[in-house]
């Protein structure tokens, strides 16, 4: 059986939905890996040797965060246009 490429168009509205859930995810993740440090040191993250500073799943859930954001304006702006 062959295989087939999905090329089936995701709505914005799933692609933001997702999104979101996988942010929200993520940064509860990073919550719960960094409660300790927050507790004990006043400050998320911070990692010696990291980017800038931040743990593995910051990067991953800010990405999210900003496809979310991008997608809920871009049909924010859809709606107003449509009216």
């Amino acid at each position: 059986m062959p295989a087939r490429a999905l090329n089936r168009a995701l709505p914005l509205e799933t692609i933001t939905l997702h999104a979101a859930a996988g942010a929200l995810a993520l940064w509860l993740a990073v919550l719960v890996r960094e409660w300790p440090r927050l507790t004990a040191y006043g400050q998320i993250c911070g990692e010696d040797g990291s980017l800038f500073g931040h743990c593995a799943l910051c990067w991953p859930a800010a990405a999210l965060t900003a496809v979310a954001l991008a997608g809920v304006a871009s049909l924010v702006l859809r709606q107003t246009r449509r009216r």
